[in-house]
């Protein structure tokens, strides 16, 4: 697992895997029967298994009644020859296709698994559910001529540890063994027939919403599918943030059976805690009464750093660098800052892999931070070892302000880093007008700021931390662009840095 919503692993997989003692990824059995083997060997293994003869078929139908979630398969077992042993376990294993995620050398080794939407691999034919059990049911009557046919069913939850369980996108395979070990024969992946027994029924999938650095505002996305029998073509969406007020979304389009959506709320206000959480409903779908209250609402936490004590303050506003050293796996190493709006600023990597362990240093990347903006620094490796260990090299991250101050360093950790902060310019490090034999006026000012001394440039910055003038000109600043109101200089000298406020009137 890699964070929130990717721990794939299910009891019955873990189960297994830990009998055939399988530590080394990737390898497996095939068919169960020879020890786990790396995957050059997969090939001749299963030409080899494939020309063998089986004594017994199996076939299976499944379906998925959409309004109960219920998965109905029905599997019969039918013995063509004679075997040694007197009974056989039959294992149905249901699987999850389109599911993405995090997967180390998913780029580099299938690269048309990648989503262009998310940049996450697709994985398919992943296990979910063993509705017989780890190890399967018994059969009994194994002999040439015996029959044998069941009905299972599984009412399929809305995730499992976190990552959601799409009924669309299930597949179910049978198989018979001899016992937890070699594999007779099964079928292929048979994707359920789906049911829509409701005329009007709308599925509120998940929701998720933006963590907040200092702000008040958050985007909160919404997934809800048709699980109707018609299209649906209307919705209302209702929300609310820490039991405050709901606001209500109205959704219009057009939505074919078992179709999904995908919509954002952007800009809802909310009351700041440290961790807040979001309720969805929907309702009225086509503008009637869903018939199956049961999967209308969805629930997501997210958290405002500030509130949560995680953002420092003090970070000089204006030109920050971002150093990166990788160790010899840079094709893991990614890393972003975000705004507070959520806005991309800079990022970098993956970087590239190379032949030995060792530090790799990369080009070194400059971003404006505006003046009293919050910002979030995010590093994260996609193997799970950070970037410094004894293996494949001292790497580390640090990140550096105008006036030369490392604020945030680190190179080992596992998954990722988050370092938030306010570029708020008031670090003990900031150096007086004073100091600097520096002198401006007038203050108030209205087309003309003279600003008497020996310094590099000047950028003036609104209230909202944007800048709004630049200009290296000695003694007079034209302001006559500027609107009325209080603004903020940055006057940079050498590498020392002044901070001073000053009011615009016209």
């Amino acid at each position: 697992p890699q964070g929130p919503g990717t721990d794939f692993r299910t009891t019955e997989g873990t189960a297994i895997n830990s009998y055939w003692n399988n530590t080394s990824f990737p390898a497996g059995t095939i068919n169960r029967n020879a020890a786990p083997m790396s995957r050059s060997a997969w090939a001749s293994t299963a030409q080899g298994v494939l020309a063998q003869t089986s004594p017994v078929n199996v076939a299976v139908q499944a379906s998925v009644d959409m309004a109960t979630n219920v998965l109905t398969v029905d599997v019969e077992v039918y013995y063509t020859g004679s075997q040694t042993i007197t009974s056989n376990k039959l294992s149905i294993a249901v699987v999850q296709n389109n599911v993405l995620g995090p997967q180390s050398g998913g780029s580099n080794f299938n690269p048309s698994a990648i989503d262009p939407a998310t940049g996450l691999y697709t994985h398919n034919h992943m296990l979910r559910h063993m509705m017989t059990g780890t190890w399967g049911e018994a059969i009994t009557s194994v002999n040439q001529g015996d029959f044998f046919q069941n009905q299972y069913t599984w009412t399929i939850p809305a995730n499992i540890n976190g990552v959601a369980v799409d009924p669309t996108n299930l597949g179910v395979i049978a198989f018979v063994s001899e016992d937890n070990e070699n594999i007779l024969s099964g079928t292929v992946e048979v994707a359920p027939q789906i049911i829509f027994v409701n005329q009007n029924d709308a599925y509120c999938m998940s929701s998720s919403a933006n963590d907040a650095i200092c702000g008040d505002e958050t985007d909160i996305d919404v997934t809800f599918r048709n699980y109707g029998n018609q299209d649906l073509t209307s919705l209302d969406i209702e929300y609310s943030i820490n039991g405050g007020t709901a606001s209500t979304y109205p959704w219009t389009g057009t939505l074919a059976p078992g179709a999904t959506e995908n919509i954002t709320i952007s800009n809802v206000s909310f009351t700041p805690q440290a961790n807040n959480t979001v309720v969805v409903e929907t309702s009225n779908p086509n503008g009637v009464t869903d018939q199956n209250l049961n999967n209308d609402q969805a629930t997501t936490n997210f958290s405002q750093f500030s509130a949560a004590g995680q953002v420092s303050n003090g970070v000089l506003p204006g030109n920050a660098t971002v150093t990166i050293v990788t160790d010899q796996y840079g094709g893991e190493t990614t890393w972003q800052i975000t705004d507070d709006a959520g806005n991309i600023v800079a990022s970098g990597g993956p970087y590239s892999n190379m032949s030995a362990a060792g530090q790799y240093p990369q080009t070194p990347v400059n971003v404006n931070l505006s003046y009293n903006e919050c910002y979030s620094f995010l590093i994260e490796d996609s193997y799970g070892d950070g970037m410094n260990t004894a293996q494949y090299g001292q790497g580390s991250f640090t990140v550096t302000d105008a006036a030369g101050n490392d604020f945030i360093t680190g190179g080992v950790f596992t998954n990722e880093v988050r370092e938030s902060f306010n570029a708020d310019g008031m670090a003990s490090s900031i150096t007086d007008l004073e100091t600097l034999n520096i002198s401006l006026y007038p203050n108030p000012v209205r087309n003309s700021l003279s600003v008497n001394g020996d310094y590099d440039s000047i950028e003036i910055y609104d209230i909202y931390g944007k800048s709004v003038l630049k200009s290296s000109a000695k003694e007079n600043i034209d302001v006559s662009s500027l609107s009325s109101g209080i603004y903020v200089l940055n006057i940079k000298v050498d590498q020392d840095i002044a901070i001073q406020k000053i009011t615009v009137t016209k």
